[in-house]
């Protein structure tokens, strides 16, 4: 069974399991198949440095070890800023605890975003709660230091989980209008009989 977000909102409760949108469900997709000449299926393997071992495709695995080559579980390992100052807060994922819906967005912070990830929810008596309000929360589906931005919308085509992170847009405009001073003196152009051809 699918795990389910749960939304408090004006003292009610509401669930609905979010299915991620991807691009592939939207438009469909394609793949290229190698066969051999008697028409089985390829199947892709790693070579090792020196060309002496066949890895077949999952023998492969990226890891974390210490300064004495010993294995780190990714539990083990801290999160830090960038300038290296501070641990990184450590955030629950969202399907632990209720997710309270009380702040809300306008559509211009809604559109200051850059989304990472899309989810549907089904869930009509959520629906119509929300109804033509945008609602902001924290979100982070696995947990850990990972957390973006939540948004709650209701559109005609359903209800919809928008996750992403906020961005500074530029401001593009007109480039500003500039006059001419006709009254500055133009430099006259030098004629052929003034050129010194020694020069060259």
């Amino acid at each position: 069974m699918a795990r389910e977000l749960t939304f408090k909102l004006a003292g009610s409760d509401y669930s609905a399991a979010p299915v991620k949108l991807e691009r592939k469900k939207i438009y469909g997709w394609t793949s290229i198949v190698a066969t051999d000449r008697a028409g089985d299926v390829c199947n892709s393997v790693y070579l090792s440095p020196d060309d002496s071992l066949i890895i077949p495709s999952g023998g492969l695995k990226q890891a974390t070890v210490d300064s004495n080559g010993r294995w780190v579980e990714k539990s083990e390992l801290t999160a830090y800023s960038a300038d290296g100052t501070e641990a990184l807060p450590v955030v629950p994922s969202s399907f632990d605890a209720p997710i309270e819906l009380s702040a809300k967005a306008t559509p211009e912070e809604f559109l200051d975003n850059d989304w990472e990830s899309v989810y549907q929810l089904e869930n009509p008596d959520l629906a119509k709660a929300v109804g033509n309000d945008i609602y902001r929360f924290e979100f982070s589906y696995r947990g850990g230091t990972n957390h973006n931005d939540g948004y709650l919308m209701n559109t005609p085509s359903g209800l919809f989980l928008f996750a992403g992170d906020k961005q500074e847009f530029p401001l593009v405009s007109l480039a500003e209008e500039t006059t001419i001073d006709d009254n500055e003196p133009v430099e006259e152009e030098a004629s052929i009989d003034e050129l010194d051809f020694s020069m060259f």
